[in-house]
């Protein structure tokens, strides 16, 4: 298990690299850095002068990917105040692997997750991390990293509760309709299912500003959602629950607009998982031996069936976050969406590489969180 997931952490670095390659690339046909950063004006000469020297923007293409690839990639500190977090984290491997024979094989991979998500919180704690991603091309003062950690917090809050909440209610719509196959309900859902993955996600997103936020206050005089921005202007005076709230009441109509075309889809997945799994000879068996009806759909039946629903969330991190690229301008959502639109418009290029490479890195880690799952969810996976 644990040199399955080096493995797999070696490949997503493989597959960044390459995807930080392309991307550069595809950016410098668009015109080259150094035309626009003249044609800006209010950047200095001085400034211009600097970037050229650091990012190599008189240089031959491959000389500049090389410049600016090591200047992405910082060395590791090991100062003293990073030793420990280092330690801990080389403790922790060394555990995982000195007790993986007394953990039961199936829970081996949630317990090997456990162990470097535990190890992983104390590191960043204790650890002194400064990333220097360059300066922005577009305003010649503001540091990359910056701007692009702030809007990354707000898009994954946008996309993770619309993952959330696509899934639940999914996995939910296509268990019951495969529990009443052919029932009026059922119908109904697939209908439902289609009308709202033909949607576009913009329409989506205007329907739900229209009737459920703008309507709905006019008809009721209460003012319940709100349509642009992440937080109210008064959130910093709230109290705790006052915030929770705050957030809520911005965070639901964004996170709909994207979780009503999401669903559709798990619905239809998990609808024919969960027939073809009711279909299977185990659960005849379960049956014959007279297991109650709750057991044998929720422990054996859905188990087996969550594993198509696995392989599409993962892959479906990429279109969640594709879709908040539109939906974060419909509802001012100060994410990377939102960033990455202005980046393009001015080929803004140490902030459109950077976004890129967040969203990878997003779609690489549930890549591997999936292939984790499939090991607690079914216990004939080996990962041997």
């Amino acid at each position: 298990m644990f040199s399955y997931i080096v493995r797999r952490v070696v490949y997503g670095a493989v597959t960044l690299l390459a995807l930080s390659f392309i991307v550069f690339m595809l950016l410098q046909a668009a015109g080259s850095p150094l035309d626009r950063l003249a044609l800006n004006p209010r950047l200095e000469n001085s400034f211009i002068e600097e970037v050229t020297r650091l990012w190599g923007l008189d240089q031959p293409l491959l000389v500049q990917y090389w410049k600016w690839l090591t200047n992405y990639v910082q060395p590791i500190d090991f100062s003293p105040q990073n030793v420990i977090p280092w330690i801990t984290l080389a403790v922790a491997a060394g555990a995982s692997i000195a007790t993986w024979k007394f953990v039961e094989r199936r829970y081996r991979p949630a317990y090997y997750l456990g162990i470097v998500l535990i190890a992983a919180m104390v590191a960043l704690r204790n650890m002194n991390i400064e990333f220097d991603w360059g300066i922005s091309f577009n305003s010649g003062s503001t540091k990359v990293w910056d701007e692009v950690f702030i809007r990354a917090g707000a898009t994954f809050r946008l996309g993770l509760t619309a993952l959330a909440l696509s899934l639940v209610v999914g996995i939910a719509l296509g268990v019951y309709q495969a529990l009443r196959q052919y029932s009026f309900f059922d119908q109904l859902g697939t209908f439902a299912s289609f009308v709202a993955f033909s949607t576009p996600v913009f329409v989506v997103g205007v329907a739900l500003q229209t009737y459920v936020a703008f309507r709905f206050e006019e008809w009721t005089g209460v003012k319940l959602f709100f349509v642009a921005g992440m937080t109210g202007d008064n959130y910093a005076s709230l109290s705790f629950m006052g915030q929770m709230g705050d957030i809520l009441r911005h965070l639901t109509l964004p996170a709909l607009s994207i979780a009503l075309i999401s669903f559709a889809g798990y619905s239809r997945f998990q609808r024919a998982s969960m027939l073809e799994v009711m279909r299977s000879d185990y659960l005849r068996t379960a049956k014959a031996k007279g297991l109650p009806r709750r057991t044998i759909i929720v422990k054996h039946a859905l188990r087996n069936a969550l594993i198509p629903i696995v392989t599409l969330a993962s892959i479906n991190v990429a279109f969640i976050i594709g879709g908040a690229i539109i939906t974060e301008s419909i509802f001012g959502w100060p994410g990377l969406g939102r960033k990455y639109i202005e980046a393009l418009g001015v080929v803004d290029f140490p902030v459109i590489m950077a976004i890129v490479l967040v969203i990878g890195i997003g779609v690489v880690v549930m890549n591997i969180i999936a292939d984790i799952l499939y090991g607690v969810l079914d216990p004939r996976v080996r990962y041997e």
